[in-house]
This record gives C-alpha cells, structure tokens and sequence, in this order.
C-alpha cells in the first residue's frame, strides 16, 4: 500500500498493481491521517475498495448522467437539466472525488454575472445535487459532495396573471386560427406547462379529463372546461399522435408571445398564463389544496404564493357593499 499525490494535488493510496483509492484531500498531513485509517482498516479485512468512479471527471460522469437520464427521467426533467452548463464552470477535466460545495459557490456566482434569476439558478441546483446523489448510487462516491447546500433565498416576485377581459382580447386577436385557439385554450383553461401542452397526446385526453404527464412519473387529469371542449370539438376528426402539431415547444411560446404583445400584454410571459389559471381558480374560491393537485405541485407549499389571493378576493368583495 502506498501513497502518493497526482498533479491535480489529490492525494491517492495505491492499494494494488490495478486499484487506487482517492482521499479526496490536497492536504498532505490529512492525507497521511486517512492513510493510516486506511491501513489499520486492511489489517482488519474491513477495507472496502469503490469502483473507479472515483477517478471519473466531471465530464464522464455527466455524459453518462444525461444518458441515464434520457432514459429513466421524465422529458419535461431530463430536457432542463443543462449540466453541460456547470461542467464548463468547474472544468470539464476535474474528478468528481475532487468536488466540494465551494464548487456550487463558484457556479452561483457565475450564473449571477449571467444575470440569471434565483428561480432558474435553484433549479439548476438541484439537477446538479440530484445527479451526485445517483453518484452515490452508483458508488463512484461515498457521499454527495453538495448534500446540504442550501437553495437561494429572494423575495418572491409579484404574480402577474391576465384578467377576464383580457383573456378574451387574445382569443379576438388569434382568430380563426384554430392551432392558436387551441394552445391559448390549453394554457388558460388548464394551468398547462409550455412543454406539457405541446407533448400532450390525443390518447391523454378520455373520460372528460386531460391527462398530463408531470414531473416525477405523475399524472394529473384536469377536466376539460365547456370552452375548450367546444374549442376542441372544433378541429378535425383524425386524433392520432400529438394535439399540437407542427410546432415545437419553444416556437409555441412565441407564437402566444406575440398575442399578448398584439393585445399590449407585453409585460406577460407564457409562464404567466398558468398563473392566470390558478390564480381565477383561487379568487374563485377554490382551496389550495385543489388548486396545487391541478397544478401538480409536488409540495402544497409551492402553491402557497396565490394564497393572499383568496383574502383580497373577499376583502374587494365586502369594499363593494354600498351601505
């Protein structure tokens, strides 16, 4: 057993002619102390050797991450996962034994001279923390070098969702189209997200309902509202593959994008659109609890941001009382 340091300043116990053990420390005096440790576990025949994951660099493991996704997340997760993103930050050549949670430090900063926002950089966060634990898994590590690492915290923006009125401006401003009617439809009568709506098969929608594949392997069925349906009723007969044809997630957004600009909603996002939907839903009286399986919130806390809505939904009611 023998111990050395590579060029990277990681120290290593060769172990045998073919297996080396990282210590996952720079430190020489550390290194010696986990030695030891490691010498004292030989003797006692309690010395377990990983695999050499170990050794991995970030961009190996990653690869072999995103194709493991590709296949066992769902697409709505493994197409947002952009770890390409946080390999180039760290260096594509660094062994993951190397990491540690100075490392997601580093890449928040870099996202924030990116000016990108808390929200999507928290995402982001935990696809990375995520894809370590399936290391751990996988025994390329004893432990998530980012376990622990805590979410940003910010203030919360101010929901924005469309009223009434302006609901039914769009609709005037899309027409006759009927693909166009159909997506704002989709966006508005059921909370959809861009890419829920523009995967969504004929096969999901049976018994009355909108079955739509969410996050985590579930699936939330929405009722189909009068308008939609007859919306619906509208288009053509043969209801094979995709309700949304000719038009990839990203172009549909834009398309409902220039709606809202042509009615001077500019300052709404698509996004905005399943805030609408939950937001109606609220100051209509409908509970949370309601509201966050319609949405498919894995946690009922999420949905809390439109619980102020219910209040001032009342307290706009009784301001109405003429007496």
């Amino acid at each position: 057993m023998r111990l050395f340091q590579r060029i990277n300043g990681v120290w290593y116990v060769q172990i045998s002619r073919t297996d080396k053990k990282s210590l996952q420390t720079t430190d020489e005096r550390e290194a010696k102390v986990r030695f030891n440790q490691l010498q004292r576990e030989a003797l006692k025949g309690k010395l377990v050797i990983m695999d050499h994951g170990e050794n991995k660099t970030i961009s190996e493991f990653i690869a072999e991450y995103e194709k493991w996704a590709e296949k066992n997340l769902s697409y709505n997760t493994s197409s947002k996962l952009r770890l390409q993103k946080f390999v180039n930050v760290i260096g594509k050549n660094r062994e993951i034994s190397t990491l540690k949670k100075r490392d997601l430090d580093s890449y928040v900063d870099f996202c924030r001279t990116r000016k990108n926002k808390p929200t999507t950089i928290n995402i982001e966060l935990r696809h990375i923390k995520a894809a370590f634990s399936k290391a751990v898994e996988w025994e390329y590590l004893k432990e998530n070098p980012f376990m622990g690492y805590s979410q940003l915290k910010y203030h919360h923006e101010h929901i924005r969702f469309l009223k009434s009125n302006e609901i039914d401006n769009v609709f005037d401003a899309i027409g006759d189209n009927q693909r166009d009617r159909l997506v704002f439809a989709l966006y508005v009568y059921t909370g959809g997200r861009r890419e829920e709506i523009n995967q969504l098969q004929w096969s999901d929608i049976r018994d009355g309902c909108i079955h739509f594949k969410r996050k985590h392997y579930k699936v939330t069925a929405i009722p189909v509202h009068p308008l939609l349906q007859a919306i619906i009723d509208e288009l053509p007969l043969t209801r094979v593959g995709r309700v949304v044809t000719g038009i990839s997630a990203p172009e549909m957004a834009r398309k409902v994008k220039s709606y809202l600009n042509q009615c001077g909603l500019g300052q709404f996002r698509c996004h905005d659109l399943r805030h609408t939907f939950a937001s109606h839903l609220v100051m209509a009286g409908v509970d949370i609890t309601t509201v966050s399986k319609l949405l498919g919130h894995t946690s009922i806390s999420t949905t809390q941001i439109y619980a102020h809505l219910s209040n001032k939904h009342l307290q706009d009611a009784i301001a109405k009382l003429d007496y």
